[in-house]
């Protein structure tokens, strides 16, 4: 009988993994056969950080919903119930300042450079300043050029206006100077005048063969806006509502009079601080040795390309000076920004036949009155738009489209412009030691106002005039 027992444990051991087993199936298959949970609809909720909103207006205008509003010359979200989650706001915000992003999520973050509330980078005695600081607008930039110089004064710079040629082992000779400037935009210009009329000696150093390269090399008749108007121009600069044609002849007066010295076609190469607390700075063509750096250049980097065939061809280009060369020829135009859309409307004013390709749905990246200025020149036929669409390849008089329905279409072409933009100049300021960090949407470096005003109290506005301006810088 002693068997008994443990046939018997062993059998009910047996119908209890069979009844287990059982329970198990009848759960699984009743997971089955329930409907799998859908998700709701993801909602998109928005993040605006003021201390990048310029208050352009650009997002409450692109909105088709209102749900925007400008409150105190920032952007806010007032309406929310009425937001259908189009995101153009956020497209069309040309700083980065509106996002929108899943609820519950953490907003994208920000890649800034690493800069205190003084402009200066992690390496000391060098400062960024203007839009690749995060401080976009004409206006900003001038006013940073004349405030980092004062700081620069303030915290120990003197000045020696004897310059010292001949150092150094190698084959370039090193010029001496206070302060060595990179660009010649606003910004650069600014401090430039600011070092003049604070008896810095100084350098300009301009890779480009004309100064305000970026601004000189918009669409004839651009606007350039004297942005933000609730900001007064302190710097010795004419800022004021322009354009292209009407502001930068008045910077080259401004250079003329006064004798600002800008070395043209020179990009820089390097700038290691020294030992001593010096910079030795490389050029394509000469050497220079500086006390102080100020890095001017703006964010525009390596303009983008497609990567197609005969892209290479001499009539692809990514730069429009004179629309006017292009009359009764037939021009593309690739992108769908403020950039893009002002070449076009600027190609079709001058009696070009234009085609605008943009891979988007409609142009929420331009500004409003660009947008309504496209869609009536596409309501009046004076442009055609082809929406949803890439170029294939280029040909010697012809292109080749992909269309929004997935067909492919060759069309006569004697002209093209790529304008999608350019690549921030990261790599080389990381070569010149500029650190860039990730940092919360919200990340705020401050009021450049608040910097500008804490360095210049008491600061007259600049006159409109390169005679006022000169006056102001020479006494």
């Amino acid at each position: 009988m002693t068997w008994v027992v443990p046939l018997v444990l062993g059998a009910l051991a047996i119908v209890l993994m069979s009844v287990v087993s059982a329970l198990q199936a009848r759960k699984a298959r009743r997971a089955r056969a329930q409907p799998a949970a859908t998700p709701g609809p993801r909602i998109l909720v928005h993040d605006i950080n003021d201390d990048r909103c310029t208050g352009c207006d650009a997002c409450v205008a692109v909105c088709p919903t209102n749900v925007l509003d400008l409150v105190s010359n920032k952007s806010r979200v007032l309406r929310f119930h009425d937001c259908i989650q189009c995101e153009a706001c956020m497209w069309a915000c040309p700083t980065e300042a509106l996002v929108m992003f899943p609820e519950g999520a953490q907003p994208p973050p920000l890649k800034v450079p690493e800069i205190d509330e003084n402009f200066q980078t992690k390496v000391p005695g060098q400062y960024l300043i203007g839009e690749v600081a995060g401080k976009p607008l004409v206006k900003n930039a001038a006013n940073l050029g004349r405030a980092v110089v004062e700081h620069m004064l303030a915290n120990g710079l003197q000045a020696n206006r004897q310059r010292r040629l001949g150092e150094g082992s190698d084959a370039k000779q090193v010029t001496s100077v206070d302060v060595v400037i990179v660009g010649s935009g606003p910004g650069g210009l600014s401090a430039a005048l600011t070092c003049i009329q604070r008896g810095l000696s100084y350098v300009v150093l301009e890779k480009e063969q004309m100064i305000a390269s970026t601004i000189a090399r918009y669409p004839k008749g651009k606007l350039v806006m004297a942005e933000p108007y609730d900001t007064l121009n302190v710097s010795f600069l004419p800022v004021f509502d322009s354009s292209k044609e009407q502001i930068v002849p008045i910077w080259q007066e401004v250079v003329d009079r006064i004798g600002v010295e800008v070395k043209l076609g020179e990009a820089v190469e390097s700038a290691q601080r020294q030992a001593d607390g010096s910079f030795d700075v490389r050029t394509t063509v000469a050497a220079y040795r500086a006390q102080r750096v100020v890095l001017a250049t703006g964010t525009r980097g390596k303009p983008r390309t497609l990567q197609v065939p005969g892209e290479n061809l001499t009539k692809v280009s990514n730069l429009l000076d004179d629309p006017a060369e292009f009359r009764g020829r037939s021009v593309l135009v690739v992108g769908g920004g403020d950039s893009a859309v002002e070449a076009a409307l600027a190609l079709a004013d001058a009696g070009a036949k234009v085609m605008v390709s943009y891979r988007g749905r409609a142009f929420n990246r331009a500004q409003p009155k660009n947008k309504q200025a496209i869609e009536s020149y596409v309501a009046q036929n004076r442009i055609k738009v082809k929406l949803q669409s890439q170029v294939i390849a280029f040909e010697a008089e012809s292109m080749i489209l992909q269309l929004a329905d997935g067909s492919q279409k060759r069309y006569p072409n004697h002209a093209a412009f790529v304008l999608i933009g350019a690549d921030p100049p990261v790599k080389w300021l990381e070569k010149l030691g500029v650190k860039f960090v990730e940092r919360p949407h919200q990340y705020a470096l401050g009021k450049t106002d608040d910097f500008v005003r804490r360095m210049l109290p008491d600061a007259a506005a600049c006159p409109e005039t390169a005679a006022g301006a000169a006056a102001l810088v020479l006494g």
